[in-house]
C-alpha cells in the first residue's frame, strides 16, 4: 500500500495570512501532497517572544482547517511548552507516523538561516525540503547548495508582521481578521504607535469600565470591551491626516470643531484600515464625544465610560460612576451637560459644534419643555 504523502509546514503562525493558506493549496493542488500539516511553533527558536497566546493562535488555525479538508494541525511543538527545532520536531513525526511520506515545507525567506537551525547537518538528510518563493529574490546560493526545489505559488507578499500592523489587510483571510478584532490581538503593536502610553492607558481603563458597565445594562461586554478600548484610537493624529480622512470620507464633518475630529477619523479609521464591520462597535465609536440624538445603550456606555473610567479624578467623578452603574440613560445625560459646560467655557457657545448642540436640544433641553 502506497504511503500517504504529507507536507509539513511549521511556524509562527502569529497569525496565519492568506500567503501561508495558499503555500498549503499550492502542496495540495500542484504538488500532490494529500494532506498539510500545520505546526505551530510554542516559541520560534528565533524569536525572543510570541505576539498572541497559544488559545489564540490555535483557534486561528482551527478556523483555517475548518475550511479546508487537506489541512490538518500538529501540536507537538505546543504539547511541548518550549522552543523545539525543526529537528526534533521532524524526528518524532518520522519515529510516530511511519506509514506516511513526509516532506518540509519552508518559505524562501528562511533560507538565510537555514544553515543556522539546530543539527542542520542531520536535519537536511532527514526530510526533502519544499521551498516556496515568498519574495522576488532568494538565496540561490543555498538552494544551489543542498539542490533545493523551488516553487511559486498565488503570492500577496503578506506577512505576519504587516497583519500586525494594519498592512494589507483587505488581502488577509476575512473570518481571521474578524477573529484578531474581536479579539484585540495585537492591540499593542497596532496602537503604540498611535498614541503615547498615558493614553494607551486610558483606552485600556475605558473598555475595562465599558466591558462592566455593560454587564450591568445587558448589552455585549466583548462589543462595549472592543469600542471603549479602541474609542481614542486616533486621538493622536496630526491635524493634516485627520483633514485627510474627513476630506475623503465624511467632508461635512469638517466644519465641527477640531477637538471632536477624533470620533469620526476613529469610527473611518476602523471601518476604512482594522476592516471591522460590526455597525454597533463603529457606532459607538463615532458618538463617544459628541453623541447624537439617536444613542443606543452601547453608545451611552462608550460615552459615559470614557468620562468616568478609573484614573479620572475630576471633582463628583465618583457621584457620575455610581450613577452610571444606577440608571444609564440619567448618567449619560449628566455628564452630557457637563461636556456642554465645559465646551462652551473652553472653545465659547459659537466654536462647540453643531452635532453636541443638537444632542443637547434632543436628550436635554426637550425633555425640559
Amino acid at each position: 500500500m502506497a504511503k500517504k504523502r504529507i507536507a509539513l509546514f511549521g511556524g509562527s503562525f502569529d497569525p496565519i495570512h492568506t500567503d501561508h493558506v495558499n503555500i498549503a493549496k499550492a502542496c495540495h493542488e500542484q504538488l500532490g501532497f494529500e494532506e498539510v500539516w500545520l505546526v505551530p511553533a510554542y516559541l520560534n527558536p528565533f524569536k525572543k517572544k510570541q505576539n498572541s497566546i497559544i488559545k489564540d493562535r490555535l483557534s486561528m488555525l482551527k478556523i483555517i482547517e475548518s475550511q479546508n479538508s487537506f489541512i490538518r494541525i500538529n501540536e507537538y511543538e505546543i504539547r511541548n511548552q518550549r522552543a523545539t527545532s525543526t529537528f526534533e520536531t521532524v524526528s518524532y513525526i518520522l519515529e510516530h507516523y511511519p506509514e506516511n511520506d513526509f516532506a518540509f515545507i519552508m518559505g524562501s525567506d528562511q533560507l538565510d538561516n537555514f544553515e543556522k537551525w539546530n543539527e542542520f547537518d542531520k536535519l537536511i538528510k532527514l526530510v526533502p525540503f519544499k521551498v516556496f518563493k515568498r519574495q522576488s529574490a532568494i538565496n540561490q546560493i543555498i538552494v544551489d547548495k543542498y539542490n533545493l526545489e523551488v516553487f511559486e505559488f498565488n503570492n500577496n507578499f503578506l506577512s505576519s508582521t504587516k497583519i500586525r500592523n494594519l498592512i494589507d489587510l483587505d488581502k488577509q483571510i476575512p473570518e481571521i481578521n474578524d477573529y484578531i478584532n474581536y479579539n484585540l490581538l495585537y492591540l499593542h503593536e497596532r496602537l503604540e504607535n498611535q498614541m503615547d502610553q498615558e493614553r494607551y492607558l486610558h483606552c485600556l481603563n475605558v473598555g475595562t469600565m465599558a466591558k462592566e458597565l455593560a454587564l450591568v445594562w445587558g448589552e455585549s461586554e466583548q462589543k462595549a470591551f472592543i469600542a471603549g478600548t479602541l474609542h481614542d484610537v486616533t486621538k493622536r493624529w496630526d491635524e493634516q491626516k485627520s483633514h485627510w480622512y474627513l476630506e475623503h470620507y465624511m467632508p461635512g464633518l469638517l466644519l465641527e470643531p477640531k477637538q471632536v475630529w477624533h470620533s469620526f477619523t476613529g469610527y473611518l479609521h476602523l471601518q476604512k484600515d482594522w476592516l471591522i464591520k460590526d455597525t454597533e462597535i463603529l457606532q459607538a465609536v463615532f458618538n463617544h464625544t459628541v453623541g447624537s440624538p439617536d444613542m443606543t445603550r452601547l453608545d451611552m456606555i462608550i460615552f459615559c465610560a470614557d468620562k468616568i473610567s478609573v484614573e479620572r479624578n475630576y471633582p463628583n467623578v465618583e457621584y457620575f460612576r455610581n450613577l452610571c452603574f444606577e440608571n444609564l440613560e440619567q448618567g449619560f445625560k449628566e455628564l452630557l451637560q457637563m461636556q456642554y459646560d465645559r465646551s462652551i467655557a473652553d472653545h465659547g457657545v459659537e466654536n462647540i459644534g453643531k452635532m453636541l448642540i443638537n444632542t443637547v436640544k434632543y436628550w436635554i433641553e426637550n425633555e425640559e419643555n
